[in-house]
């Protein structure tokens, strides 16, 4: 019974660590934006910034964002002499080609989405609108997958998407001018983030074991990584012409920023495995809800951004009905 308390309380430290990692993340992630490379036109186009690449500069960011997770989760795997197992998934099993696909609608589609919205509409409105993204996820399983949902799951679900609706649509005085874009945004990256969940559910429920494959979940965390950082690097940055931008930001010394930034991406994440595995999965994924608090508690305290009653009521709304629907069972009982 004692090492039950001990490992309860182990997996809810961890579930915190996971909010305050990504929270933070994403207001520090957010606050980079304020620097010449990406607000000053006339400042970039003289470091050879094209005008695509200025307007979609946060796609260049989750590049460096996405590409030094890689290489910190990387670190931690070398070090526990997993790494190469990594590579084996991606080039041997159909498991892990399947996770590469998920990790391209993950990350180049719905992490690029999520810095758009922190650029567009700033960092607490486009977390508070992404942590969503279990409950769509839900629902398109009902649908793809044709797993059902008890009531309980439906009345969380319904609850955070009325917090979104009233939060993304009838926002307060204070927000910027973009903040419309900034919303499809954050639908976007919620979609993207629930479909890379439906699309390993896809391939766990009919792609069959492989018998000599014995895969953590840290190694597909890292597998994820390295598919976006290349899709980022071939795909992404050429089209929008970002190199250029990406060359300013490591000539400014931007990029030891974001490496920095990156230990807490990568905190989050493994983080999370670690608190699935001793509280399970449902109170891990309530636990990673509460970032969206985190990043309206962090953008008040260290960058005196104003908390209106609005965004934290909202806030407030969606984190409980993510709670409820993660808590909840997931199928009805007979």
């Amino acid at each position: 019974m004692i090492d039950e308390k001990k490992r309860f309380r182990k997996g809810l430290m961890f579930g915190i660590l996971v909010g305050v990692a990504w929270g933070l993340d994403g207001v520090l992630m957010g606050s980079l934006g304020s620097h010449p490379i990406f607000t000053d036109a006339a400042y970039a186009t003289g470091l050879g910034i094209t005008a695509k690449s200025f307007e979609f500069s946060p796609l260049v960011t989750a590049f460096f964002h996405e590409s030094f997770c890689f290489v910190w989760v990387a670190l931690v795997l070398l070090f526990s002499k997993q790494l190469k197992q990594v590579f084996h998934l991606l080039v041997h099993t159909k498991k892990g080609r399947a996770a590469a696909v998920a990790a391209l609608v993950g990350s180049p589609i719905g992490m690029s989405a999520y810095l758009l919205a922190i650029k567009f509409a700033s960092a607490p409105y486009a977390s508070s609108i992404s942590v969503i993204y279990p409950g769509v996820g839900a629902i398109l399983s009902y649908f793809i997958l044709k797993e059902k949902l008890s009531w309980k799951s439906v009345l969380g679900i319904s609850i955070s998407l009325f917090g979104s609706f009233m939060l993304g649509f009838n926002p307060s005085a204070d927000v910027p001018a973009t903040f419309a874009t900034g919303i499809m945004f954050a639908i976007v990256a919620v979609f993207g983030w629930a479909l890379e969940g439906v699309i390993i559910g896809v391939a766990m429920k009919h792609i069959h074991n492989e018998d000599d494959v014995q895969a953590t979940p840290q190694q597909f965390l890292c597998l994820r990584y390295f598919v976006s950082m290349l899709a980022y690097a071939c795909i992404v940055l050429p089209v929008i012409g970002g190199y250029p931008m990406a060359q300013a930001i490591v000539s400014s010394g931007l990029v030891y920023r974001y490496a920095g930034i990156a230990i807490l991406g990568a905190v989050t994440y493994l983080s999370w495995y670690k608190a699935v595995d001793l509280i399970g999965a449902s109170m891990g994924t309530a636990m990673n809800s509460t970032a969206a608090l985190w990043v309206i508690i962090f953008s008040a305290v260290l960058f005196k951004k104003q908390i209106t009653l609005q965004l934290a009521i909202w806030g407030l709304v969606i984190v409980l009905g993510v709670f409820i629907f993660a808590l909840a069972p997931k199928t009805n009982k007979k």
